[in-house]
């Protein structure tokens, strides 16, 4: 088998399993446990929010009243942008509404979980751009709803936390947004490898999983060393990022990149607050959610700092 047929072949197969994952992987529902907010909040609005790539499902939740930030400054409750993960390709935004209850419960921000596209139906870079379009709409809409666009935030984990730094990329080039804090939870920053391994014997994030990824999403390898494809490349990338949190864990086969990225941004001068959680793989298993409460507790705290 040639090169070229070999390749064509890989990319069938990763659209296959690109779309069993979609149909299978959101059955796994997120642990309860995970849920450590002490206040409650209102079911989330749900607004579809139009894009360069179409319209993005956002859902929309309201911060707690009686939440530190709630009732800061004139312009109403700072925003915040929260990008879930999913490797590129599960379409599954709740899958993280701990976080954004969590934020909106205990920081006191509205937060805006977005449900952009996803593999194998989009390609690189629809969700980039998506992702900041929703940004864009969030600055341009903050007076009407009562939001204090002067204090904006982005976060997000995994997958997610790749789109988060593309976002700030974005907004750096084009000057039409600016935000005072970032959080990364495990971030993948580059798509030009697949070869990543851990001390881990079967890590979460396998090297057939970044192959998935890349060829589900990427496809193009040519584009993998783009600024926006894999932020690491960036030569300019210090300069677009807020003060950032990067939570890495010490298992994690993306763990090292997300290190390379606070050590590069700190040295920068880049404001970094850089956690690695020793005997963590990628994400959060059921049995570490002391763990995945450690966590939103760093990102909110980083939030607090930082909005206020």
């Amino acid at each position: 088998m040639n090169t070229a047929t070999s390749t064509t072949t890989r990319r069938a197969g990763a659209w296959v399993l690109a779309h069993l994952a979609q149909r299978l992987l959101p059955l796994v529902p997120t642990p309860r446990s995970f849920s450590s907010a002490t206040r409650s909040v209102a079911p989330p609005e749900v607004v579809d929010v139009a894009t360069r790539h179409g319209a993005v499902r956002c859902f929309i939740y309201s911060p707690h009243p009686e939440a530190a930030l709630a009732k800061t400054g004139p312009d109403g409750p700072p925003v915040n942008l929260h990008l879930h993960g999913g490797a590129f390709i599960v379409r599954n935004p709740r899958q993280e509404e701990y976080i954004a209850h969590y934020i909106a419960a205990e920081v006191g921000a509205v937060v805006v979980l977005a449900d952009y596209a996803t593999a194998p139906q989009v390609r690189y870079p629809v969700a980039e751009e998506q992702c900041f379009d929703v940004a864009s709409w969030i600055r341009s809409e903050a007076v009407g709803r009562g939001w204090d666009a002067d204090r904006m935030s982005v976060t997000g984990a995994s997958a997610g936390a790749k789109l988060a730094v593309n976002v700030c990329q974005q907004a750096h080039r084009t000057s039409d947004v600016m935000f005072r804090a970032t959080a990364l939870a495990f971030p993948v920053l580059d798509l030009s490898r697949a070869d990543r391994t851990s001390v881990k014997t079967r890590p979460r994030i396998s090297r057939r999983i970044q192959r998935l990824a890349i060829d589900a999403y990427l496809v193009d390898t040519s584009c993998s060393r783009e600024a926006l494809a894999s932020p690491l490349f960036d030569d300019e990338l210090a300069a677009a990022m807020p003060p950032t949190l990067i939570l890495t864990g010490a298992l994690d086969t993306l763990g090292p990149e997300g290190d390379e990225l606070a050590a590069r941004l700190s040295s920068a001068g880049v404001p970094i607050t850089h956690h690695r959680f020793p005997g963590i793989d990628h994400g959060f298993a059921k049995s570490e959610a002391p763990t995945a409460h450690d966590a939103m507790e760093r990102i909110a705290a980083h939030l607090n700092r930082h909005l206020r």
